[in-house]
């Protein structure tokens, strides 16, 4: 039986599928670094004229979350740990997520 927040991954990775992201669901099993986000994504973007408009793509480090919940503080270390090394790191529900994404590309 899926989970509320399994169902706001399914959305989160739709729109990845969309916008040509390629992305995984890590799956930790004990193994791995602790706090590392739901979903790892390389987020396709065209570079501005002055870097001759070639295509790059954006590390994104993405926390879903149900309704009504947060980051924990390991969680919340790890984003700030991607933001730190220039990578793109959001959390919350699928519209959430989705709407940051769409904000991150415009700039």
């Amino acid at each position: 039986m899926k989970t509320p927040e399994g169902y706001e991954k399914d959305d989160t990775a739709k729109y990845l599928d969309s916008i040509g992201a390629w992305h995984f669901r890590p799956f930790m099993a004990g193994y791995g670094k602790s706090g590392v986000a739901d979903i790892v994504a390389c987020i396709p973007i065209t570079i501005t004229l002055d870097m001759v408009g070639h295509q790059f793509g954006v590390f994104a480090s993405l926390e879903v979350k149900r309704e009504g919940k947060e980051p924990t503080a390991l969680q919340n270390i790890r984003i700030n740990d991607v933001r730190e090394a220039y990578g793109f790191a959001t959390w919350g529900t699928a519209a959430r997520i989705i709407r940051q994404i769409k904000l991150h590309l415009k700039k």
